[in-house]
């Protein structure tokens, strides 16, 4: 076979704070032969999907400021979970045609595992085709995005469910909220659900999920609202700041917060090497001022990580109990699909300020479906 081109997607440059795909990345195309590349042992990948998802700002730092998460290196592809087709394979797991699902170089052909090595990439898994399912939901709805919404939910949550009203900050625009107020509503249809996305077509997704209370954040005063239709039992928190603040002031005691990432924090991420002792310089919102809250009303505030920690064992029954409800109807699969790699730039940044109304997914090539 002649050689063809390979486009990649680069990490150049550090944000400062928020990513400027035309700063921060950029676009580069090299000659591959697919017949000959060597695979040393493993597989040769055809990109298919990729996620976009908020955590990866934090990955995208000088390599000397630690954090929860290994960097990216500047001058090597920018990676994350993707889905691909096997081509060529000298892994006796893998054969041509096999679907497979792993932490993918944000190429257009990659040689899996490659040389880049962190914690995260951990080894391929076949992925299946189920019936009316495509296969990009294993970037959202069957990957991190629903992972991570079962393991609050089943791992930290299950005792709480016997309350009766749960509080979802950040809406659509997060891709995993929709799957939260879902599945919590396909497992304790009891629960009352208030969420608070940005924009009135996110407003319409979220009421279409289920939300009972839908309202955008942007034109109405949260504190009011909690108010109103509280006290709460169960607070998701996706953003922080002043949003935690108004739950805070809403809740029944013995509540619970459930925190699995915040976007104040990782959209506007400023890495230091010192501790931060002006807690707005970064976010450019207000910080949380009602901390007492949490003792004077016995809330208890439980943070996780996906596939880590006490509640990560609770993933592997994930897809016996997810993929009947996504075919029964009961989770809906919501993407905001950028085309090809010279858009994964912009997916990068939307998912940081609400631009996308449903999981960020790049199409790199289309699934045989």
């Amino acid at each position: 076979m002649p050689t063809i081109k390979d486009g990649t997607l680069i990490y150049v440059a550090h944000p400062e704070k928020n990513i400027d795909p035309a700063v921060h990345f950029k676009y580069v195309e090299k000659d591959i032969d697919l017949d000959t590349v060597p695979l040393n042992g493993g597989v040769l990948l055809k990109t298919l999907y990729l996620s976009s998802d908020p955590y990866i700002r934090y990955r995208l730092r000088d390599p000397t400021v630690e954090t929860f998460i290994p960097p990216i290196a500047l001058g090597d592809p920018i990676d994350n979970f993707g889905a691909a087709v096997v081509l060529r394979s000298e892994d006796a797991k893998f054969k041509p045609g096999d679907y497979v699902g792993g932490y993918l170089e944000f190429s257009e052909y990659s040689v899996y595992p490659g040389k880049i090595h962190h914690e995260l990439k951990g080894p391929l898994e076949k992925v299946e085709q189920i019936p009316g399912v495509p296969l990009s939901a294993y970037t959202g709805t069957l990957g991190m995005a629903g992972n991570t919404g079962y393991q609050g939910i089943k791992g930290h949550a299950v005792e709480a469910l016997k309350t009766v009203l749960m509080f979802v900050s950040g809406g659509a625009a997060l891709s995993g909220r929709a799957f939260v107020v879902e599945y919590v509503k396909a497992i304790a249809p009891h629960i009352k659900i208030i969420a608070s996305p940005g924009t009135p077509d996110k407003v319409e997704t979220m009421k279409n999920a289920g939300v009972d209370v839908a309202f955008s954040y942007k034109t109405q005063d949260t504190f009011v609202v909690l108010k109103q239709h509280g006290p709460l039992d169960i607070y998701w928190d996706n953003v922080a700041g002043p949003t935690l603040d108004a739950a805070l002031l809403n809740f029944n005691n013995d509540g619970l917060i459930l925190l699995a990432t915040t976007t104040a924090a990782s959209s506007g991420y400023a890495p230091s090497s010192s501790p931060r002792t002006t807690p707005t310089a970064n976010t450019g919102s207000l910080p949380a001022q009602h901390f007492d809250e949490i003792f004077k009303r016995r809330l208890r505030v439980e943070g996780f990580l996906i596939a880590h920690g006490k509640s990560g064992p609770v993933l592997a029954h994930f897809a016996e109990e997810v993929v009947p409800l996504v075919q029964q109807g009961k989770i809906n699969i919501r993407e905001h699909r950028y085309q090809g790699l010279r858009e994964a730039g912009k997916a990068l940044a939307d998912v940081h300020i609400g631009a996308n109304t449903g999981k960020a997914v790049i199409v790199v090539a289309q699934a045989q479906e």
